[in-house]
């Protein structure tokens, strides 16, 4: 296991800065964001984030397709049940195989709950941060690749517009 080259604490330094100091200096690995019982993983390559993973609530590809109306509820339940059996199988190659959506369509829900990842973890103000250089997102068949800059404006745009909403702006 590599030894981890940047670590430290959310209180001192907010997730977007990690994400810059790592964009700047054109970084590729892991960064692992913890806090409490919720853990995200960020893939990086040449400082830009190609994959998400969390082991907290996060919006599914299912409910993405199913939501932009590309999947009944029926399919997505058939989709599930039959993932329950072949657990190492992702839902939205089930889908696929059984003809409910096309492999883009797939593509863009899973761009959809990465971006929403990102978005959520640049919110965080507790928690530790950790970075771990040449660890490649293994075995992931759909990736990213944000433009840094533009994904923590819109983050920081969707928390403006929640707080407003919360607070009856």
């Amino acid at each position: 296991m590599t030894a981890p080259a940047l670590e430290g604490d959310l209180a001192h330094f907010f997730t977007s800065e990690v994400l810059q100091l790592l964009q700047l200096a054109q970084a590729g690995g892991r960064l692992e964001i913890e806090r409490e019982t919720e853990r995200v993983d960020l893939y990086l390559e040449r400082g830009r984030p190609v994959f998400a993973r969390t082991s907290g609530l996060a919006v599914r590809v299912g409910e993405i397709l199913q939501h932009r109306g590309l999947v009944s509820p029926e399919a997505l339940a058939r989709a599930l049940d039959r993932q329950r059996s072949e657990p190492r199988r992702r839902i939205g190659a089930l889908l696929i195989e059984a003809g409910e959506v096309t492999p883009g369509q797939v593509r863009e829900a899973v761009h959809e709950v990465l971006r929403r990842i990102v978005y959520g973890v640049l919110l965080w103000r507790d928690g530790r941060f950790r970075f771990v250089p040449g660890e490649p997102g293994v075995g992931e068949d759909i990736q990213i690749d944000l433009d840094l800059d533009r994904l923590i404006l819109e983050g920081l745009r969707i928390a403006d517009q929640a707080r407003a909403t919360k607070s009856g702006e």
